[in-house]
């Protein structure tokens, strides 16, 4: 099993920062008259609002099954991640119109040198949080951690976005400002888009793991006594997959060689791959004396 220690750590860390910047851009944008910086300023706390989401899914996703929840709290974090993205498109509609405003009534700027210092420091900060975000999220496999570090890689992009915008204004291209909020705001809704898509998928049961399905069918093939394959069913659960698969074997075999072989397929199956978390094993006699088949 894994743990989801590291996820929450950082995402607790990730809270202070969005929080620390956020009010750096805003202040900075506010002084400088920067819509590019303001727009970022309030995109970053809302990133905060996401860490904080994030958060909460990961703790939710810890609590163990209960008579409620038969399988666990794991796809927690993925409906946590589409709430995230869908505060994520409230800020990016925002963000638009008002650099939109701007933009058809461009102005100069002020204080220009700090306040690219600031989106260039933010860019590179975000940078390094986010990369860190992806590899624990890989290491303790949260869809909603990953999304995180996403979103904050994202975040990177938008403040390095809002100091070219400022650069270019510095040398007379007003309207560069705004143009760069407008970006800012189109490059969260890509996020989000594709953040409720995967999220979405994987609510309904859907797993995109072609490859997982043929290990699993090379594994089984393996096991002594089974004649084939016939179907196997994934589906994600947060971080972990749980499946079903058919098997064919001799008919005349007693339940206690069935048992054997069932138990060693779903033994073998863990083994192999880290995040299944079960998989049940139903078994069709070839040569079948009895009309009855075998469910483990």
């Amino acid at each position: 099993m894994y743990s989801f220690t590291k996820g929450e750590y950082i995402a607790k860390i990730s809270l202070g920062i969005f929080a620390i910047i956020g009010t750096i851009e805003l202040v900075f944008g506010i002084v400088s008259g920067s819509i590019a910086l303001m727009a970022d300023g309030i995109h970053i706390f809302a990133d905060g609002m996401v860490s904080f989401v994030t958060l909460l899914g990961l703790k939710i996703a810890r609590r163990a099954p209960n008579g409620r929840f038969h399988f666990g709290y794991y796809k927690t974090e993925n409906f946590s991640a589409i709430v995230s993205a869908l505060i994520m498109v409230v800020v990016a509609l925002f963000i638009v119109y008002r650099s939109y405003l701007v933009f058809m009534d461009p102005h100069q700027l002020t204080n220009h040198i700090p306040s690219m210092l600031v989106a260039l420091i933010a860019s590179l900060v975000f940078g390094l949080l986010g990369l860190n975000k992806r590899k624990i999220a890989k290491q303790i496999r949260s869809r909603a951690l990953w999304f995180d570090a996403f979103n904050t890689l994202k975040s990177s992009v938008a403040s390095f976005t809002a100091f070219l915008g400022i650069l270019l204004s510095y040398f007379g291209f007003f309207q560069a400002d705004p143009i760069a909020g407008i970006m800012i705001g189109s490059i969260i809704f890509i996020v989000a888009y594709i953040t409720i898509k995967e999220s979405s998928l994987t609510l309904l049961d859907a797993c995109t793991c072609v490859d997982v399905i043929e290990t699993i069918k090379k594994t089984i093939r393996k096991v002594e006594g089974v004649k084939d394959v016939e179907n196997i069913r994934l589906r994600g659960v947060g971080p972990f997959i749980i499946g079903e698969a058919t098997i064919k074997v001799n008919g005349e075999m007693t339940i206690y060689e069935l048992n054997k072989i069932t138990r060693k397929i779903q033994e073998i199956g863990k083994n192999q791959i880290d995040n299944l978390i079960g998989l049940i094993v139903e078994a069709k006699p070839v040569n079948k004396t009895r009309s009855s088949d075998y469910t483990y």
